[in-house]
């Protein structure tokens, strides 16, 4: 058994049962979701008004991010 295929069954091992999907969004996927331009997003990651990752030089989002996102929105905390 190769190195490859060591990896591949160990993933697969400690991964058994879960439902990973697709772990983050991108910039352009929550603008859409959300209705809004890239823009607004960027500007509020960089004030640090709503939730994000940043991955190295790449900003990304969860699906509990995008939701606090709209609730935050929703109560009029975003502006």
């Amino acid at each position: 058994m190769g190195p490859a295929e060591t990896l591949g069954t160990a993933s697969s091992t400690s991964l058994a049962g879960v439902n990973m999907g697709r772990v983050f969004l991108t910039v352009d996927e929550v603008a859409e979701r959300l209705g809004v331009k890239r823009s607004w997003i960027y500007e509020r990651t960089r004030r640090n008004t709503i939730p994000h990752r940043k991955l190295g030089k790449f900003v990304r989002f969860t699906e509990q991010d995008l939701r606090a996102i709209a609730d935050a929105a929703a109560i009029g905390e975003l502006h």
